[in-house]
């Protein structure tokens, strides 16, 4: 199971408004919906919504953007060391495999239900993801094919892999790009993100919800296949 690497660590302290908070029963189902919408149209889609920024205390538009950015790239690295194995990214890969993460996030696809407020006062909402089918996008053909162009033979130094890495990342990558509008969704998976508040009244996405949502966007191995 992959890390949960896409939201930065200052993102995990976002709370809603002290305002709204502190108000004692202030804070509405409605505005646990509005949140929790807000923090994944930011984080996966790059859309930061006007009503979700002025929730969280302190926000702004930039902010929810480097957010977003961050993810793109821890993406982006995970995809790159984790699943495709390439040691050896250059500059260009990484711009490259960026543009690529930033296109696929744009597909990620989720419903975000009804709120509801518990009896310790905190809040539940119901989100259901339909997981982007990654790992049956490209076939082994496509990666076969790639290694061979790029000369893999599987005696490389050190200095020889890194070349081809160079030339393998690429060609993968463009395989990835012409396909991306083939990608396919599993089966949706329904998670229940809570709403938790501190002893100051700060509420604030409980991490344990947000993993689950961040493991199964992206499914790298296939698990949730129709």
């Amino acid at each position: 199971m992959k890390q949960w690497k896409r939201v930065l660590a200052g993102a995990l302290s976002l709370c809603l408004t002290g305002t709204l908070a502190a108000c004692g029963g202030g804070l509405t189902e409605k505005d646990a919906e509005t949140y929790v919408k807000g923090h994944l149209d930011a984080a996966y889609l790059g859309v930061y919504d006007k009503a979700y920024i002025d929730l969280v205390e302190d926000m702004t538009e930039d902010d929810a953007r480097e957010m977003h950015e961050g993810n793109v790239s821890d993406e982006t690295e995970l995809y790159l060391l984790d699943f495709l194995e390439i040691e050896y990214p250059t500059d260009e890969i990484m711009d490259r495999a960026e543009k690529v993460m930033e296109k696929l996030y744009a597909k990620s696809k989720y419903t975000v239900g009804t709120g509801s407020k518990t009896k310790d006062g905190d809040f539940v909402v119901e989100v259901t993801v339909s997981p982007l089918d990654l790992y049956n996008l490209l076939t082994s053909d496509d990666f076969f094919d790639a290694l061979d162009q790029a000369g893999f033979d599987g005696e490389e130094t050190e200095e020889e892999m890194k070349e081809v890495d160079a030339v393998f990342g690429m060609l993968i990558l463009d395989a990835l790009d012409s396909k991306l509008d083939e990608i396919e969704y599993g089966e949706d998976q329904i998670i229940m993100l809570q709403l938790k508040k501190d002893d100051e009244g700060y509420y604030g996405l409980v991490e344990a919800g947000m993993q689950k949502v961040d493991e199964v966007m992206i499914d790298y191995s296939g698990a949730y296949t129709k």
